[in-house]
């Protein structure tokens, strides 16, 4: 499988729209590499369907908005994990199907989503027409948004089912037409794909759908646990993924929640010893990305209106000094600085 590669002009209207409310776009962890890199994002500049999840990932965390900002209707976390944790009861994938779409359609309001079933298909359809998006004049932009919609509702239903999703699909329905710009066309997918469809269409063969499943032991349901799922199916399904540097690779395995070195090793597939000098040659240490990845929390449960004792223990810090010397070290300011900053911009 390969990638899709989408250019950074596709997304700028939802940074654009990020930045109008009040979130500073250079903040986004997913985009620092790419600003350290150079005075700015050139329009033209390829970021790959991985780059674009860890940066949903970053805008979700920053509004505590299971949309990302896409929808004019906002979620919450909360909601999120009810609906993820209600797919541990499902036995098959037929029933993680059925369990998703109610629970989406719960979560938004409407009947977007729905089970068609055949002889021997089911399928997962999604039917935006009339979804409040919040770029609706922009339809380029809403098919993109609808595309990737659809794979991460497969790298979810994969993910969980241990690869069961992926056997079963037999073909993919998207909106957009065969004639779109190539940065649009999708190389994710490894099955025949209709386009210029009125619906978008995950089919599944049913008798593969209806096999038993065990659902993973450790499964984190917080919607950034859901990010984490997805960007870590697409980096393992990446035949360049070696050509990511260790530090990205660290950081989303880490954002799944795990954080002792010898299990982000074992999950990226070499030694403590490998991991350690990779890493090193980067210029970073283990140490380095958990402090980073927790203080990025930090800043999140801070604009959320989260108390620095309530932070202070979520993040396991020793006390509150110990939190607050962190903090004004990664920020210039203390806890309660940024957090007044942060309400007075809202």
């Amino acid at each position: 499988m390969t990638l899709t590669m989408i250019r950074f002009g596709d997304i700028r209207p939802i940074l654009d729209s990020v930045a109008r409310s009040g979130v500073s776009v250079e903040q986004l962890p997913s985009l620092r590499s790419f600003l350290d890199a150079s005075d700015g994002i050139e329009d033209s500049a390829k970021l790959t369907i991985t780059d674009y999840f860890r940066i949903q990932r970053d805008i979700a965390l920053a509004f505590d908005d299971l949309t990302a900002q896409l929808s004019d209707r906002k979620l919450t976390y909360k909601t999120g994990h009810f609906v993820v944790s209600q797919l541990q009861n499902a036995p098959n994938l037929h029933g993680a199907i059925v369990s998703l779409v109610e629970h989406f359609n719960m979560m938004h309001g409407d009947a977007y989503n729905s089970v068609r079933l055949t002889e021997d298909r089911v399928s997962f359809v999604v039917d935006d027409s009339s979804f409040p998006y919040r770029f609706r004049d922009n339809e380029r932009l809403v098919q993109f948004i609808g595309d990737c919609l659809m794979i991460k509702v497969h790298c979810l239903l994969d993910s969980l089912s241990n690869g069961i999703a992926s056997k079963a699909l037999r073909r993919i329905r998207l909106q957009r037409k065969r004639t779109a710009p190539a940065e649009l066309q999708n190389a994710f997918w490894s099955v025949p794909i209709d386009y210029d469809h009125p619906t978008y269409e995950a089919i599944y063969d049913f008798d593969i759908a209806c096999r038993p499943f065990d659902v993973p032991d450790r499964l984190d349901l917080t919607t950034d646990g859901l990010f984490a799922r997805v960007i870590a199916y697409l980096e393992q399904s990446d035949p360049s993924r070696q050509s990511q540097s260790m530090t990205t690779r660290t950081l989303d395995v880490i954002e799944h929640d795990w954080v002792t070195q010898s299990d982000v090793a074992e999950q990226l597939g070499i030694s403590v010893a490998t991991h350690r000098r990779r890493l090193r040659e980067e210029g970073v240490s283990f140490r380095d990305l958990i402090v980073k990845t927790r203080l990025v929390r930090a800043e999140s449960m801070l604009r959320k209106g989260y108390t620095i004792s309530q932070i202070t223990g979520e993040l396991e810090y020793s006390d509150i000094r110990a939190f607050n010397r962190a903090f004004k070290r990664w920020k210039g300011l203390t806890p309660a600085e940024y957090a007044k900053h942060a309400q007075a911009g809202k």
